[in-house]
Formats: structure tokens, C-alpha cells, sequence
């Protein structure tokens, strides 16, 4: 009787199949996995390689015990944990690769530095990583079954087993020493003594980067072996390639098409000028040890075009082969909006072309007509199987920055890619040493290219050392520019502010004006009051946060683009200033950090279409600064104040000298930020390595049906949960095929803090509060004819948020 790993395959062709994926994605790619141990240069490129094999081709070994045979053969029975083989595999990989090492003549303390990280990712293949100190910890009770298991394996078939993959190395694995090994406890007290003593005393006194390198390097066995084993489970026999896109080439057809090679005003005149000039920088710049560059250049100068460009040359000038571009989004909303510049570019929606992911994109993998079945899909767009993947911040941070196991398929495979960040200046200051240090060792020994992408570039890395700036004297861009010009008012209370602001609008009735505030409370306070005392009929009035749908933000963003005889005013939180491309007369911008005010200011006059310069109003509005605090932080709102000191108007060509002064002292406070992740890293404790980018605030979701569209994609939403027969896999599966647009009409309430719920009027549903058509709630204004109604959630009169 065969051995078994799945109820229809064999756990040698299961071995077999997973060892010979892990060894395609690893061994195409370009590494530099060197470092320095005990006083000594180590580089372990190859031997890395070696260690994934060894570890792919024996991560299930602990399936061939009698316990795991009678359960993968009586699914239906009940099974005790004897079954279990993750231990049992990850205790024999451990003395394989320990075995390996030895052929090396590696130093002891080392070899069992790698054996261990082999141990780990073939324990937790199947779960949540431990810190390594603990992890190589076995329990008692684990310590008394384990004899039973190797003694309830036949001995002939698991040596056979292990003899065909060994086959083409010198060592060899006899099974009876290995039982010899768990009998005796002999791996017991080989991993407590590594515990307590090598990671406590020679590891400790190794130096920072080596040891961020050896983060990287267990994150590579890990990532390889948690793709390889996926991939044959739901891929099987079908296979999927990614081919290599001429970027550059659709680009310059794009360009052509739409009259960019033959501009006709100023502006795209200096888009051209920036495009061109930033390749040929390039080209003269470019060095393979050289992993971090930027891209700075004011709003509205084409940073999108011009940077995927320039991923493109870089990967070429690199020689990589086999290269993905991945493109980096703070907001969803904004992935949306670019993508469809990029399938233009492109000329296609083949997802092994182009990717887009983030939770609420269209889990569906095309290619040439063909759709992949949604286990494959959700499984091909989770691990970026693709040439260029448009995705966010958070998938990209929390695949470098955590031991999320999901997250964590894709990494090895972006060792030799390009990867871009758009909108860098929206990372919060407290991650920069993190980020610093983690990308300068991803760069050196994954060959990652970093380009940073910004019109108000933080100071995260030193320029001229760390990072090397691809457009050619960027700041003449923006001292060529006097588009806007902000004039900043002291402090005013927030009564005054809508007064002030009311009395803008009507004497300046030809002006398009946009209002951005710190919180949503304030932003639908004052839309509430514009809305009720001007004469709207004349006026096009939009409320614009999060506390709307996101089908009603797609609508407003779409109107708001269109030409119109109307003013028109809109009230907004920051969601509008990064990448969002509108234009208006006057932004009236709440006190915030300067990045951000400068992003505001670059929503008016954008394309220098208005006549004359627009002005930009900051007002520290006296009544939300706590709130403000809250979303940003008093240090930066102070750094803001001390920047601003002393200028009542400051141009467009000047925000550059602002900007600049403004990073120099948040560079200050970064450096002398703590910074718990990076030390976590640092000492291999993985379970501490947990990037969150946005914060963990408990919400309530609420349904919105705004239109008939809506009620039918709620009623199928209902029939697939009360379908009893659907297991969880199957209702995700069926969900998947609503997922997108059933999105579109939700939100997202905090919890206030002081609170266990939400305030509304109904009961949840399936994990849903709902606003019905034909009864709408109280706490939700819509109307599809009259916008000035269009408020969104409204809590009652009682409740107290800070949003």
C-alpha cells in the first residue's frame, strides 16, 4: 500500500512536485546572501538553495506514520493529534540539513543557526511562526509522542523515500539513525542548547545588518516552501508562465496615440522635458549595487508614465530575466483610478500582464479569455503571478514587514523585481528607520530595486547616499511653477471658519472651491451648514469621505471632472489630496502637516488651466485641533507651526524650501522614534513582526441600498448565507462573484471609544447592518437626484466620535 500525502496523490510524487516548484522560483533568482558571523564573511547564495530543496522535498515526511495514513484514507472518522505531521517533518529536515551542513565544513554554531531556520518553516508551514527561541522549544508531551510516530512508520518505504531525494548529493540519510536521534532525545538537547545558548550569546554579538539579512534569508526558505506547497496543491498540472512586458515600448505607442510626443502647451512641454530627461539620468546613473532611487517632481508633471518607464529600463539595465514590476498605492480608490492607465499602456486586462490587488479588487485570473476556477485565482493573485501588479501599500509593507503566512507566499518571488511607491510621503514617520534599514538589506541581497515616487519627497533615506534622485535638477520643475499660493490665517474657531467660508463662496460665485478638514465629523458639520445656508439650486454641492459609499465617492469624482457652468463646492477629508486627479479655484485646507498641504494645494489650478494663481487658505481651526492631533500627531502639526512661522503667504515655487525644512525635522523625530518592529527583526522574533500601516480600529460595516442594483445584490448575498450546504470554502468561492460590487455599498463606522457598537437603527444581518431601499435608515442620507442630502452615515445628536 503507497503512502499517502492527499486522498488522490502519493506523498513521493507530492514531495517530489513541491521540491521541483521551490527549486524553479529560487534558483532563477540573483542573490547576494552574504553576511558576517563570528568575525567572518559568509556568503550563502547557493547553499540557500540547497536548504529549500532539502527542506520542499521533506516538509510532509511525517505523513508516512500509520496515524496519517488512517485518517487521509477515513477522512470522515475522528482522529486524535497523532495525525500530525508537521513536528515530526520539521525535527527530520532539521537533521537533514544539519547533515548537509556538516559536508560543508560550515561553523557549527551557524549550521545550526540554518538547520533551525529550516525547522521553522517546515513547523509552522501550516501555521503561525513563533519567535525562533521558543520555537525550537519542544513540549513534553510532544516529546513523549514523537518516539511513537517514527516507530509507526515503515521503515523500508520512508528509506526508499528519502534515498530517491538525496540521490545527486554526497551525504546520505540512514532512517533507523534518524529513530536513533528522536529515541534518545538527542535533537532535544541540541535545540535547547541552541536556544539558551547560541542565540542568547554568539548570535546576539553579530552585527545589525547581518542580522536583518538573516531575518530575510529564513523568510526565504519560508516563502518558497509556503508557495511550492501551495502551488501544487490547487495548481496541480496547470501551470502558469509570466512573460516579461515591453513596457518602454507600449509606453512610447501610448504616448504617440494621445499626442504626448508633440505637446502643445507649456505644461506638457515640461512633461516631456521630465520624461525624457529622467531616462537618459537613468542611464547614466544606474549602477546594479545602487538599490534605492527617487522620483520627485511636482503634481500634474506625469510621475505615473515617467516612473513606470524608468522600472522598466531598470530591469533591463539590471539584466533580469525573469523581473515583475510591482506598483505600489497608498488608497484603493486610487489604485481604481490608475489601473485603467495602465491597461491602456498596456493594451490589455490579461492578468499575467497586469495585476490588480487589494481586498476589494475582482478576485479573477484571465488570460487570453481563459478564467482560471476561484481557489487558482484567489491563489495566482495573492502570490502577484504577474508581470506588473498594481497593489497597496499595506500588501506590499505587511509582505516585507510581518509573518503574515498569506501575505508571505509572494516574497521570494520578489527578489529581482522593481518596485515602485507612489505617494511615499503618506508612510507615517514612525516606520522610516524600519523601512530604511529593511529595504537597504532587501535591496543588497534580494536585488530589489526601490523607486520612490513623490511631489513631496520625506526624507527617509539620505539623499545622495541612500537614494539617488532620477529626474535631472527637480527643483527647477517647481520653481517653474506658481500655480497656487497658500495664505496662511492663524487660529480660528470652527463657527468662524464656516462663516468665513460661507462668505467666500458667494462673493466669489465663478470660483470652484474644495474644503478639506481632519475628521469626518467636521466635514459633514460643515457640509450640513454650507448645504443649509446657501442657495444650493445654483450650486453644485458634494460631501466627499469615507462615511459615504464608495459607489456615491466614483459618482461625485466623476461629476466633479466634468465641466460645468455651476460653482461648485466640495467638502472633503484628506482623501482627496493624494492622487486624485481634480482641479478646482481655492482649497480652504484645516491645519496639517505640510506634505499635506502641499498635496492639497495640488488639487487646485492643477493643469494651470485657472486664470491668475489660486490661492490655497490654512486655518488652524481651534475646536478640532484635538481631533487633528489625534489623526496626526501634535508633533507634526507642531513642526507644521514652526515651519509656517512668521510667512502670511507662501508661492508655489517655494514649497519646495518648505517642504524641505518641514522633513529635515521629522527626519529628527524618526531617528529617535523607537522602533519595535526593526528590533523584533532583528532578534528573530517573529510573532513580534506585525506591520500595521493602518490602525487596528474595530468597526461595524453597514450596507447601503441605494438603488435597485443594490437590494438584488443584497438579496443574493442572503440566499448564498443561508445556503446550509456550502461549506466556508465554497460560500467564498460563490461570494467571490458579487464581491466587487457588493463592496461598493458598504462603509465602515469606528466604534466609538467609549462604546461596544455602532449607533443605528436596525439590527445586524449576517454580519451587516442594512439600510433597506424601500425603508431607509435614519443614520444614512441618500438621495440619487439632490446631492446637498447626500451626507452619508450620521450618528444621533447623543453620540460622541472622534472621526
Amino acid at each position: 500500500m503507497e503512502l499517502l500525502s492527499h486522498p488522490e496523490k502519493t506523498l513521493n510524487s507530492h514531495l517530489s512536485e513541491v521540491a521541483n516548484v521551490a527549486l524553479e522560483t529560487i534558483k532563477g533568482k540573483e542573490l547576494n546572501l552574504s553576511f558576517n558571523y563570528d568575525g567572518e564573511d559568509v556568503e550563502v547564495s547557493e547553499l540557500i538553495i540547497d536548504l529549500v530543496y532539502l527542506s520542499a522535498a521533506f516538509h510532509d515526511l511525517g505523513k508516512g506514520t500509520s496515524f496519517f495514513q488512517d485518517y487521509i484514507r477515513n477522512l470522515d472518522k475522528v482522529h486524535d493529534k497523532k495525525k500530525s505531521h508537521a513536528l515530526l517533518s520539521a525535527v527530520f529536515v532539521f537533521y537533514v540539513t544539519d547533515r548537509f551542513l556538516e559536508t560543508k565544513r560550515f561553523n557549527n554554531e551557524l549550521a545550526k543557526l540554518l538547520s533551525s531556520f529550516t525547522f521553522s518553516a517546515v513547523k509552522r508551514h501550516h501555521g503561525r511562526l513563533g519567535n525562533l527561541a521558543d520555537e525550537v522549544l519542544i513540549s513534553s508531551e510532544w516529546r513523549n509522542l514523537l518516539p511513537e510516530l517514527v516507530q509507526n512508520i515503515n521503515s523500508e518505504k520512508i528509506q526508499e523515500l528519502i534515498n530517491s531525494k538525496i540521490s545527486n548529493y554526497s551525504f546520505k540519510i540512514d532512517w533507523n539513525s534518524f529513530v536513533a536521534f528522536i529515541l534518545n532525545e538527542t535533537y532535544n538537547d541540541i535545540l535547547e542548547d541552541f536556544s539558551f545558548d547560541i542565540l542568547q550569546e554568539s548570535y546576539s554579538e553579530i552585527d545589525s545588518n547581518s542580522k536583518i539579512t538573516l531575518f530575510y534569508i529564513h523568510q526565504l526558505i519560508y516563502s518558497t516552501l509556503l508557495f511550492s506547497d501551495k502551488n501544487e496543491v490547487i495548481l496541480s498540472d496547470t501551470k502558469t508562465t509570466v512573460n516579461q512586458s515591453n513596457v518602454i515600448q507600449n509606453i512610447e505607442a501610448y504616448r504617440e496615440s494621445n499626442g504626448f510626443n508633440k505637446p502643445k502647451s507649456e505644461i506638457n512641454n515640461l512633461k516631456n522635458e521630465a520624461f525624457y530627461s529622467s531616462l537618459g539620468q537613468l542611464e547614466k546613473v544606474f549602477d546594479k549595487d545602487q538599490h534605492i532611487y527617487s522620483v520627485t517632481l511636482p503634481t500634474g508633471l506625469g510621475k505615473t508614465i515617467t516612473a513606470f518607464n524608468i522600472a522598466d529600463k531598470m530591469r533591463k539595465l539590471a539584466g533580469f530575466k525573469n523581473s515583475k514590476i510591482i506598483i505600489n498605492i497608498p488608497f484603493t480608490s486610487i489604485i481604481d483610478q490608475n489601473f485603467e492607465v495602465y491597461a491602456d499602456i498596456l493594451n490589455t486586462h490579461d492578468t499575467d500582464v497586469l495585476l490588480k490587488h487589494h481586498h476589494l479588487a475582482e478576485p479573477v485570473y484571465k488570460t487570453n479569455e481563459k478564467v482560471s476556477d476561484f481557489f487558482q485565482s484567489k491563489f495566482l493573485i495573492e502570490t502577484w503571478q504577474s508581470d506588473t501588479v498594481v497593489t497597496t501599500f499595506v500588501q506590499l509593507l505587511e509582505t516585507l514587514l510581518s509573518c503574515d503566512k498569506a501575505k508571505l507566499m509572494k516574497f521570494a518571488d520578489l527578489a529581482n523585481s522593481v518596485i515602485l511607491l507612489d505617494e511615499i510621503q503618506t508612510i507615517p514617520y514612525e516606520y522610516w528607520e524600519t523601512i530604511r534599514e529593511s529595504f537597504k538589506i532587501l535591496g543588497e541581497k534580494l536585488n530589489i530595486y526601490f523607486i520612490l515616487i513623490s511631489a513631496t519627497q520625506p526624507l527617509i533615506f539620505t539623499p545622495g547616499e541612500d537614494i539617488i534622485e532620477l529626474v535631472p535638477d527637480y527643483k527647477k520643475y517647481f520653481l517653474f511653477f506658481n500655480r497656487t499660493k497658500l495664505i496662511i490665517n492663524g487660529k480660528i474657531g470652527f463657527d468662524e471658519f464656516k462663516t468665513t467660508l460661507l462668505e467666500y463662496i458667494q462673493n466669489n460665485s465663478t470660483k470652484d472651491v474644495l474644503v478639506i478638514v481632519n475628521t469626518k465629523k467636521a466635514a459633514s458639520e460643515t457640509f450640513k451648514f454650507i448645504c443649509e445656508e446657501l442657495d444650493t439650486a445654483n450650486i453644485e454641492t458634494y460631501f466627499l469621505t469615507t462615511l459615504i459609499t464608495p459607489y456615491e465617492r466614483k459618482e461625485i469624482i466623476n461629476r466633479i471632472k466634468k465641466t460645468s457652468n455651476q460653482q461648485m463646492v466640495i467638502i472633503s477629508t484628506q482623501l482627496v489630496e493624494a492622487g486624485v486627479d481634480i482641479s478646482v479655484d481655492t482649497v480652504f485646507r484645516q491645519l496639517s502637516p505640510i506634505d499635506s498641504i502641499v498635496q492639497a494645494a495640488g488639487r487646485a489650478n492643477r493643469y494651470n488651466e485657472k486664470p491668475g494663481i489660486s490661492e490655497v487658505y490654512v486655518y488652524d481651526i481651534e475646536d478640532y485641533r484635538k481631533s487633528s492631533n489625534f489623526v496626526y500627531g501634535s508633533d507634526l502639526l507642531l513642526k507644521t507651526e514652526n515651519v509656517l512661522k512668521g510667512f502670511r503667504e507662501v508661492e508655489e515655487k517655494d514649497y519646495i524650501q518648505l517642504i524641505e525644512k518641514y522633513f529635515i525635522e521629522v527626519r529628527k523625530q524618526s531617528d529617535n522614534t523607537s522602533q519595535p518592529i526593526l528590533n523584533a527583526i532583528k532578534n528573530l522574533d517573529f510573532s513580534l513582526v506585525d506591520f500595521e500601516l493602518i490602525e487596528n480600529r474595530k468597526t461595524e460595516s453597514i450596507y447601503i441600498q441605494l438603488n435597485e442594483r443594490a437590494k438584488e445584490i443584497w438579496q443574493e448575498y442572503l440566499i448564498i448565507c443561508k445556503t446550509e450546504k456550502l461549506t466556508p470554502w465554497e460560500r467564498d468561492a460563490v461570494f467571490s462573484k458579487i464581491k466587487t460590487e457588493f463592496y461598493d455599498f458598504v462603509i465602515n463606522v469606528p466604534i466609538p471609544y467609549d462604546s461596544k457598537m455602532i449607533d443605528f437603527d436596525s439590527e445586524k444581518l449576517f454580519n451587516f447592518y442594512v439600510s433597506e431601499l424601500n425603508s431607509p435608515s435614519q443614520n444614512y442620507t441618500y438621495s440619487s437626484d439632490d446631492f446637498t442630502q447626500n451626507r452619508g452615515y450620521v450618528a444621533s445628536e447623543n453620540t460622541t466620535y472622534i472621526l
